[in-house]
């Protein structure tokens, strides 16, 4: 039945009005005509529709319902232990109460005629559907909807597909994985785990040779748990390929999608290690004399980082004593050895022990290798004889010409030092007499300065015995030590 009602508002400031109000509920009594027995005979909705809530969440107000009685008076009879039950569809979208574990509750009433479901859960489906109370004293029925809006349904890569690093290195790019809803729209603040699919390690252990391809994030760990942000992308940290070459896969995952991303990574060889020498490549001492410094050189991997506990052998590169001038130009170590191993430090470096010059001058070559690397580092020394000790005149130290013509063998000497090496570059004066019998070098000069070469060997220009017959001595000099040339011009007829 419809009843009329009209109502009469009146407003500070504004005209009285009048409105109609139509309604199909039995008129509410007046207090003082309510019956003083009156049960109740229907159900009303007290809470919990409409609402909605994500597939698999509960929902946030609980369903709740309350007797009463259509004639809207109080109700005058206990209300309490009135049986009252929940049930929503047995398919399709719906869901769980908490109490039950099922589709359905059954709840008793309280003192004041409400009657609450325990938790309600959404299913994994999503669409509307009703939640119906019912009792004997009617039913009435809850607006649900479960959205998939916001729960993840798809994971998607955000990231090229396939990376390289070469082994030892850090990826250029940190893993990224996108997290959509069931309607392609992003979800914030999923949880996505990044998995390598290899354990990591990298470098320096023994079984490293034989471990596989893979790689970890930076703390060393191979998995890593992340939130996504406002785009629904959630981002690893940096990861390092291990020692080991070869491919391996990452993966990306999130609670509620079966079927996670995957990333193909791939470890590519770096360049073989390399050794090179510290300071000046070229160095000299005197024989019997200690270098100055000992060899440095510096071991680096393929990606040019310093190698530390890197086994290094110097070898020098003759093995002869200090004071034998009959072997070739070289050195030795500390307690006389030719060869020597050493250990790179924090920085790469190894350094070799002190080394002495042998007693015989000349040049000689030390190396330095390590395995692994495929050129040695090497070092060009010098062993530097000592000032002249000695000057010694050559075959022409006697022979003799005609007057006015060349001497046939020319005047040649040799400076050596004290251990017999010959000293290069040296000055030699070589002086002819300046009055009767002599001669001139070239013809026209009395005395040539002459430079010792590499065998210590200084050689005068040509000697013309001049006019006047007889003997006489050309010296050669250098160093405050002298050699004498005795020759003769022999007079014509």
């Amino acid at each position: 039945m419809i009843h009329r009602l009209l109502l009469r508002f009146a407003v500070v400031g504004v005209a009285a009005v009048t409105v109609l109000v139509l309604t199909n509920a039995a008129p509410a009594l007046a207090a003082d005509t309510c019956p003083t027995y009156n049960p109740p005979n229907a159900l009303s909705l007290a809470g919990g529709t409409p609402q909605s809530a994500k597939i698999l969440t509960p929902f946030a107000n609980p369903l709740e319902v309350t007797v009463i009685n259509t004639n809207g008076c109080p109700i005058t009879t206990p209300t309490a232990g009135i049986a009252v039950l929940f049930a929503a569809p047995g398919s399709g979208p719906s869901g769980t109460f908490s109490a039950s574990g099922s589709n359905a509750v059954l709840v008793g009433t309280n003192a004041s005629g409400s009657a609450a479901a325990s938790q309600f859960t959404a299913n994994a489906l999503a669409g509307g559907y009703q939640v119906v109370a019912s009792s004997d004293f009617g039913s009435v029925s809850f607006s649900i909807v479960n959205t998939a809006s916001g729960v993840p349904a798809t994971v998607t890569k955000a990231t090229p597909t396939r990376q390289a690093a070469t082994i030892g290195r850090r990826y250029a790019q940190p893993l990224q994985a996108t997290v959509l809803d069931a309607n392609g729209i992003p979800v914030a603040g999923a949880s996505v785990t990044f998995t390598l699919g290899a354990s990591a390690g990298g470098g320096g252990g023994a079984d490293a040779a034989a471990a596989a391809a893979g790689a970890s994030f930076a703390g060393g760990n191979a998995q890593a748990t992340e939130l996504t942000n406002a785009s629904g992308t959630a981002i690893s940290p940096l990861l390092t390929a291990n020692s080991s070459v070869g491919r391996f896969t990452a993966t990306a995952s999130t609670a509620g999608v079966v079927e996670p991303v995957s990333f193909t990574l791939v470890n590519l060889a770096g360049r073989a290690p390399a050794i090179t020498g510290i300071g000046n490549p070229r160095r000299s001492a005197r024989v019997d004399a200690n270098y100055a410094r000992p060899l440095q050189v510096k071991v680096r991997d393929g990606s040019g980082k310093p190698l530390q506990g890197v086994s290094v052998a110097f070898a020098l590169g003759a093995s002869g004593g200090a004071g034998s001038a009959s072997t070739a130009a070289g050195a030795t170590f500390i307690g006389g050895s030719g060869q020597a191993t050493e250990v790179t430090d924090a920085s790469g470096v190894a350094t070799s022990p002190r080394l002495t010059a042998n007693g015989t001058a000349g040049t000689f070559t030390a190396t330095a290798t390590t395995t692994g690397t495929t050129r040695a580092a090497s070092f060009a020394l010098h062993n530097l004889p000592w000032s002249p000790a000695s000057i010694m005149a050559g075959v022409a130290s006697s022979e003799s010409t005609a007057v006015g013509t060349r001497f046939p063998v020319g005047l040649a000497v040799t400076v050596s030092d004290k251990n017999g090496n010959a000293v290069a570059g040296v000055t030699v004066r070589f002086t002819a007499p300046g009055h009767g019998a002599s001669g001139r070098f070239n013809g026209t000069k009395r005395m040539v300065a002459i430079r010792t070469d590499a065998k210590g060997v200084a050689v005068a220009p040509r000697f013309v015995a001049n006019r006047t017959a007889g003997g006489y001595v050309v010296s050669a000099s250098a160093g405050g030590h002298s050699a004498a040339f005795a020759l003769v011009n022999q007079p014509v007829g």
